[in-house]
């Protein structure tokens, strides 16, 4: 193979390449990251971040704490408010997630609200330092029709400039409208249109508005108005968010218009609050995944391979997740310590989480529309039943944390879809399941059971009585780390005797009792 070629060229530099690229290299491997936008994004899109993302970044090793700290407080964006207007009545509120410090028993790293115009920033100064930078404005164009099966070639253009690319393998993270898929013919599957909504990026001084009740949701229900403000944080930065018609024609709408359309969701006598319209555009709704998450050397990640309903804000997340399952796979077979056949496991294990979370979130869509059916009858009872009922949408910590994988015929199957699965996340040592949170102490130092795991090789995490002939590396209760706490016993429920193989991935892959 020629010393030119890459192991990976990745397409598409949000947060899901992004991560990519830097799993890549930290493992050692060559990659190139291109994009075609000109540079990071600049509108807000995804914003919830949660426990499990967090978790991925840091075993990373990158600066967690300094991207946690350009997140929205807990204090700021921990409720979601149906509300008359902007700074009016509040018809209803609830909890959103779970982001409070009691949340440390279970993971170091519990959710935030960080939108993704401000993380991606962040996420490429840590790339930079690995020593691998972004090429943006460049368009990735084709395979070559005489690609082997040892490399995959790409052909890639720059203005009017054109490149052959000769990489291991092609990994797509380029977005819903993957040109990599297309160029592939994988399809998609599931409803393409389910609604359309305008959205407008704006800034303006909306504290004195919502002072008394802050949130991160505040959905309009005034008849004269309707949509959602959402708060992004930053410098008093907002989306609102309104549905359309699929077909609506939005190009002769003005800033004017786009200021009138916001003013009508704010209470009156805030005519003296400046806004600044930043961007406008306009998305729709789907739910679909791809039909496969594979062709030869290609692989799909992150939106290329699945699109949700952002209700449950599980979509940057799932592809965060899809490329931990994949990178160390991937690393495992360049380094000849694996076969091909290990790749195929990613599709096996990744698409059905995929599938879970479209459901569910797609479940949360749906619900959303009992309110606004409920909200014309002036029935306090029912509006007030209505809004509890959305509890499941803003409490998805079983789903964020206790996803896990059907490794074999041994392992038991993923239990339906319900209110307690979605909801509540209870630590096991179950095999598939990722590797429960606990705070041991190496060498002095305080850590998380989680930092016991390196990304490119299984590890055995043993009892501090139990006998192994691993040739992994062994790491003993007692002997490599200390539990002050118990974990072993209290959260893992294993005896002294039992050993678990995990993988890189910090998921279970053995439990031996």
């Amino acid at each position: 193979m020629s010393d030119t070629t890459l192991d990976a060229l990745i397409v598409g530099a949000g947060p899901v390449g992004l991560s990519t690229a830097m799993l890549l290299t930290r493992m050692g491997h060559t990659v190139r990251i291109i994009e075609r936008r000109d540079g990071p994004q600049r509108a807000p899109a995804a914003h919830v971040i949660n426990a499990r993302t967090f978790e991925i970044w840091r075993q990373l090793g990158i600066d967690v704490d300094h991207i946690r700290a350009h997140a929205q407080s807990p204090a700021a964006a921990g409720q979601v408010h149906w509300v008359t207007k902007l700074g009016g009545d509040v018809i209803g509120s609830l909890q959103y997630e779970q982001q409070g410090d009691d949340q440390l028993s279970i993971t170091p790293t519990p959710l935030r609200n960080l939108s993704q115009h401000q993380l991606e920033p962040l996420l490429l100064t840590e790339l930079a330092a690995m020593g691998t930078q972004v090429e943006y404005s460049t368009t990735w164009s084709s395979l070559n029709s005489a690609t082997n099966g040892d490399v995959v070639v790409s052909t890639i253009t720059r203005g009017s400039a054109t490149e052959a690319i000769t990489s291991r393998w092609l990994l797509a993270c380029d977005g819903s409208s993957s040109a990599v898929r297309r160029a592939c013919g994988i399809e998609m599957e599931g409803p393409d249109n389910l609604q359309t909504f305008s959205m407008t990026h704006f800034k303006a001084n909306l504290q004195p508005l919502v002072a008394a009740n802050p949130g991160i949701l505040h959905w309009i229900c005034a008849p004269d108005s309707g949509g959602t403000m959402v708060s992004h944080g930053g410098d008093n930065e907002w989306v609102y968010m309104a549905p359309i018609e699929p077909d609506a024609d939005t190009s002769a709408t003005t800033n004017t218009d786009l200021e009138a359309a916001i003013r009508t969701a704010l209470i009156d006598g805030s005519d003296d609050i400046e806004i600044e319209i930043l961007k406008a555009s306009s998305w729709t709704m789907t739910a679909q995944l791809a039909q496969r998450y594979r062709s030869g050397r290609v692989f799909l990640l992150g939106d290329s391979a699945h699109r949700f309903p952002p209700s449950g804000g599980m979509g940057l997340n799932t592809g965060v997740q899809d490329a931990h399952n994949l990178a160390w796979k991937l690393n495992a077979v360049m380094r000849a310590s694996a076969g091909d056949s290990l790749l195929d496991t990613y599709e096996t294990e990744r698409r059905v989480i995929a599938q879970r979370n479209t459901d569910a979130s797609l479940e949360n869509a749906f619900k959303m529309f009992d309110v606004f059916a409920a909200l014309p009858t002036g029935d306090s009872e029912a509006i007030s039943a209505a809004i509890a009922n959305q509890a499941t949408h803003f409490d998805m910590l079983g789903l964020q944390m206790g996803f896990r994988y059907v490794l074999n015929e041994a392992v038991a199957p993923l239990e339906p879809l319900s209110e307690e699965v979605i909801r509540t996340y209870t630590p096991s040592s179950e095999p598939g399941g990722r590797l429960p949170h606990g705070w041991l102490q190496r060498n002095g130092v305080t850590i998380s059971s989680l930092d016991l795991v390196p990304l490119d090789h299984h590890v055995v995490i043993a009892g501090s009585d139990a006998e192994t002939t691993s040739e992994l590396p062994v790491l003993r209760v007692g002997t490599d780390f200390a539990d002050p706490n118990d974990w072993w016993a209290t959260v893992l429920a294993l005896a002294p005797t039992a050993t678990l193989v995990v993988r890189p991935d910090q998921h279970i892959a053995e439990r031996n009792t």
